[in-house]
């Protein structure tokens, strides 16, 4: 039998969904994320892919925070759907993504004022609670403190279980402000890519 070359999206009866770039299948996973994180673009829900490449167990989370809410009262309170809903975008659970060693949040679509006032200064927190929702208290341990990211940049981190910002088991990720510049605004653009890498523990 001879060999095909796929790109882009695939889909099969079978019910597999995911991106092939060359020998790598990039799976699309079932929904890891809150409904308050659930934008109002044409992008829609935060899409998170997970593949392998030489034991690196490599997990990427789309997301776009159109239609999304910042109240501005205090740094590190939850972007989130100004209705309701938890506002995690995803979990890090070590059986599924590996021992965490680096992390990456790039910047594609710069955060764009849709009503009242939005800050740009977009940061990743991780908490053990499953349930915040928008403006509420997340925490202080920053998975990136981008200290407003702009396109085409990428902020990386290569200490994401080090000292008080620490990672932990199970912990969710929540886009949080990174300071209090917002005045109850609304966003209509801010699309984003975090990619984190792991691997499992040597057998």
């Amino acid at each position: 039998m001879g060999s095909t070359t796929f790109s882009g999206p695939v889909t099969s009866t079978g019910g597999f969904v995911g991106e092939v770039t060359g020998d790598t299948i990039a799976v699309v996973e079932t929904a890891e994320h809150g409904a308050g994180s659930i934008g109002t673009s044409d992008f829609g829900a935060p899409q998170t892919y997970r593949w392998i490449d030489k034991g690196v167990i490599i997990t990427q989370i789309k997301f776009d925070i159109t239609g999304l809410g910042v109240k501005g009262t205090a740094e590190n309170d939850v972007i989130g759907l100004v209705a309701g809903g938890v506002a995690f975008i995803g979990r890090y659970v070590v059986a599924t993504n590996g021992v965490l060693f680096k992390s990456e949040l790039t910047c594609i679509e710069a955060p764009g004022e849709g009503t009242s006032t939005i800050t740009q200064d977009i940061d990743l927190v991780v908490n053990s609670s499953a349930v915040l929702i928008y403006d509420g208290a997340a925490s202080t341990k920053k998975l990136h403190n981008t200290g407003t990211l702009a396109v085409n940049e990428t902020v990386v981190n290569l200490l994401p279980g080090a000292g008080g910002t620490a990672i932990s088991a199970n912990d969710y990720i929540y886009i949080v402000e990174g300071d209090t510049a917002a005045t109850t605004g609304v966003y209509d653009a801010g699309m984003f890519i975090l990619t984190m890498y792991g691997h499992a523990v040597l057998a």
